[in-house]
C-alpha cells in the first residue's frame, strides 16, 4: 500500500532544496495510480481509487537519508472519500544488515469514519539477503487514538534486464484501533514491474488483507491495481 504530501507545500519549499549542499544527494519519485478497493491497516475505506503521490530523499551520508512527502487519494465513481496526507522520516543503516528509522504522518480524511490526525512511528528493519528483508514496526495514530504493529517480509526477483518481481506479506496487531485490539489481519502483495526505461516504470499489483478475528465484520479483502512511476 502506498500513500502522500500536502502536494503544494511540499513543491513550495525551495529554501529546503536551496540550502542542501551540492555533495548532498537529492532525488524525486512521483507515483499515479489506480486500485479497485483501498485497504488500511486492515480497514477498508474505499472502492475504486485514483491516487497521486511524491516523495523525495536527502542522502545526507551513505547510511543516513530523510524522505519527505505526500500523498492525495479520492474515490472515483460514486464514492465521496478523499485523503490527503504528508510525511517525513529518517532512516539510518546501523551496518550492513540493519537499518533503523521513524516517521511522523498527518493524514487529512473526507468522507470516512477515520479520523484526522498525526501518526507517529518507528521500525527496524533487517536485511537477510540481497533479495529479501524483515520489517517490524509500531505506530500510534492520534486520529484513532490507538496503536498498530506490524511484522513485515519483502522479497523481489530480477525477471531480465528491465522486469522484476515483488513479493510482500506481514501480520499486524492492534490495540484500541477503531474499536479494535488484538491480531488484526495477514496482508500481502504481488507485484510485477516493468522498467520502461531509466525514468519511468510500470507496475501491475495483487493485493489482499485476511482479516484474523472473525467478529471484526469487514471479511478478507482482494483488489488489484497499476502504479505509473516516474524518477527525476
Amino acid at each position: 500500500m502506498k500513500r502522500f504530501v500536502l502536494l503544494a507545500a511540499f513543491l513550495a519549499t525551495p529554501p529546503l532544496s536551496a540550502e542542501v549542499e551540492s555533495d548532498i544527494p537529492l532525488g524525486l519519485e512521483a507515483v499515479t495510480g489506480v486500485r479497485s478497493a483501498y485497504v488500511f491497516r486492515g480497514f477498508q475505506l474505499a472502492d475504486t481509487l485514483v491516487d497521486l503521490q511524491l516523495e523525495g530523499e536527502i542522502a545526507f551520508s551513505d547510511q543516513l537519508r530523510l524522505n519527505l512527502g505526500g500523498w492525495y487519494a479520492t474515490e472515483s465513481g460514486s464514492g465521496d472519500f478523499e485523503e490527503l496526507a504528508g510525511f517525513v522520516g529518517l532512516r539510518q543503516d546501523v551496518n550492513d544488515l540493519v537499518t533503523v528509522g521513524a516517521s511522523a504522518t498527518y493524514h487529512n480524511y473526507r468522507q470516512t469514519f477515520f479520523e484526522s490526525g498525526f501518526d507517529l512511528g518507528a521500525f527496524l528493519s533487517l536485511q537477510a539477503t540481497e533479495d529479501l528483508d524483515f520489517t517490524f514496526g509500531a505506530y500510534h495514530d492520534f486520529g484513532a487514538e490507538g496503536w498498530y504493529a506490524k511484522a513485515q517480509s519483502s522479497w523481489s526477483a530480477r525477471l531480465g534486464e528491465d522486469a522484476y518481481l515483488g513479493l510482500m506479506g506481514g501480520i499486524s496487531w492492534i490495540d484500541g484501533y477503531y474499536g479494535r485490539s488484538g491480531l488484526n489481519d495477514f496482508y500481502g502483495r504481488a507485484s510485477l514491474t516493468y522498467n520502461i526505461n531509466s525514468t519511468v516504470s510500470l507496475t501491475p499489483f495483487l493485493g489482499w488483507s485476511l482479516e484474523i478475528e472473525d467478529d471484526y465484520g469487514d471479511g478478507d479483502e482482494f483488489f488489484g491495481g497499476l502504479w505509473f512511476e516516474v524518477v527525476f
